[in-house]
């Protein structure tokens, strides 16, 4: 009995070994997995459906000229900071903690949205439908439309920052050239005046740019590719797009 079990046992220790073995080798792909789906994902198409908005909504802040928007998430996850690096591939978690104040939690209450920002601050009323998109708290958000490189060629220019309307602040101006056969060029102007000193810098940069649904790449001459989140405006022409916080209107 006893030189049965010297059999048996050394036989199971391998077999717990060769266990134990492939454990160690698929549990941390099946980890990475598991953490890759829960913390990317696909950003719905932009609807309301039975009453409940989805997806990414538009707009433009007249304070600051900056593109905003209201990206409803299942689960009641909503942001009005626009994501960078596109739609196809969105990390929520990541955006939260780079954007905590302008993310929140959305709830529909019949037909009123209400929305708890990051900020503290709380939005209420109705969530007016339209055919572009939606209204909300005297605001109208448009669905982002797909739109190709030959339809965005073209002369475009955008404004932001604190000083938009006036005085003292600092303001960025855009402007954005595309070629029917994917080159770029892109001049932005930094300037302005704070406490009483003016200041300015200007970066122009060329290169090639692709458009891939709801993403654009910018790679230069010289440096490192870059990829955006792109949201054309319903148009035909398209007459202005995002790309991130740069909301450009057609020049030419």
């Amino acid at each position: 009995m006893s030189n049965v079990r010297s059999r048996v046992l050394p036989e199971r220790a391998r077999l717990a070994i060769a266990t134990w073995a492939l454990v160690m080798v698929v549990a941390p792909q099946s980890d990475a997995r598991q953490v890759g789906n829960v913390r990317r994902e696909r950003v719905p198409d932009a609807g309301v459906v039975n009453g409940v908005p989805q997806g990414m909504f538009v707009s433009r802040s007249l304070l600051s000229g900056r593109a905003v928007c209201l990206l409803f998430l299942n689960g009641g996850r909503v942001t009005r900071f626009i994501p960078e690096g596109g739609l196809e591939s969105f990390d929520w978690a990541a955006h939260q903690t780079a954007h905590g104040r302008d993310s929140g939690r959305w709830e529909m209450r019949g037909n009123q949205l209400a929305i708890a920002w990051g900020d503290g601050g709380v939005h209420e009323g109705p969530l007016t439908v339209r055919p572009d998109g939606i209204e909300f708290y005297g605001k109208r958000y448009t669905k982002p439309v797909s739109a190709s490189l030959t339809a965005i060629s073209g002369r475009w220019e955008a404004a932001r920052g604190t000083a938009i309307a006036g005085g003292s602040g600092v303001n960025v101006a855009n402007s954005l050239v595309i070629q029917p056969d994917g080159r770029y060029q892109w001049a932005s102007t930094t300037g302005g005046t704070v406490a009483g000193r003016a200041a300015a810098s200007e970066v122009t940069r060329t290169g090639t740019v692709t458009v891939k649904g709801s993403t654009i790449v910018f790679t230069p001459d010289s440096g490192a590719a870059t990829s955006h989140t792109f949201l054309p405006v319903a148009g035909s022409p398209v007459t202005a797009f995002s790309v991130d916080a740069n909301m450009f209107t057609r020049r030419e």
